[in-house]
């Protein structure tokens, strides 16, 4: 019987413990020089865009006629995490522009990117090809200032598990038929540092 009792006591003792464990994490968020973000742009195909201080998923149209969809290229280095580091939790933050959202119906999808792209060269006709099985789709945003904050945890473990490279993410409306809606976020280029994009990792020790 003591011992029994002995037994429950150490293993609640080490589930104490466990719990007790402070959760810590590392953070990311690029600025104008060290930030791997830009818009494409349907409507000016050849044109690349990273140096703007926003970040688009739009679904437009120039003079009622062509099609002028925007989307957004989004990408955080964490070389600083040690490999095979198991985390409990990273997440993407966006930042809506004070401007806000427009229209309605304007849920997104995102996917992870398949290839290199280099931010001063990319644009609508040599965007990087995506993992089509990597697809996640994101409800339209309530209120047009809502932030997002978007659960990454499988993909930052993958890349530190060396299963996938790091790309990055492709940002696009569900739906780009429809015009005149979309979504608008800060770049890394904002003025405004507390308001750019920004990757959280959460481990513990």
């Amino acid at each position: 019987m003591i011992k029994k009792q002995n037994h429950i006591l150490i293993v609640t003792l080490f589930l104490l413990l466990g719990c007790g464990k402070e959760s810590k994490y590392w953070s990311f968020r690029p600025n104008e020089n060290t930030g791997k973000d830009a818009i494409i742009s349907a409507g000016n195909p050849k044109e690349n865009f990273a140096t703007s201080a926003n970040l688009h998923m739009l679904s437009l149209s120039v003079n009622d006629s062509i099609p002028n969809d925007q989307r957004f290229l989004l990408r955080f280095g964490f070389r600083t995490i040690p490999e095979n580091t198991v985390i409990d939790s990273a997440f993407i933050y966006l930042f809506a522009l004070e401007a806000g959202h427009l229209g309605k119906n304007n849920s997104f999808v995102t996917y992870e990117i398949d290839e290199f792209w280099i931010t001063k060269e990319v644009n609508w006709e040599n965007q990087p090809s995506i993992r089509q099985n990597t697809r996640r789709e994101y409800e339209a945003p309530k209120d047009k200032n809502q932030n997002y904050k978007i659960d990454v945890t499988d993909f930052v473990n993958d890349v530190l598990r060396k299963k996938i490279e790091n790309h990055g993410f492709l940002f696009r409306l569900e739906d780009e038929k429809k015009s005149y809606k979309g979504l608008k976020f800060h770049s890394s280029n904002s003025k405004t540092e507390k308001l750019r994009p920004k990757l959280e990792v959460f481990y513990k020790e």
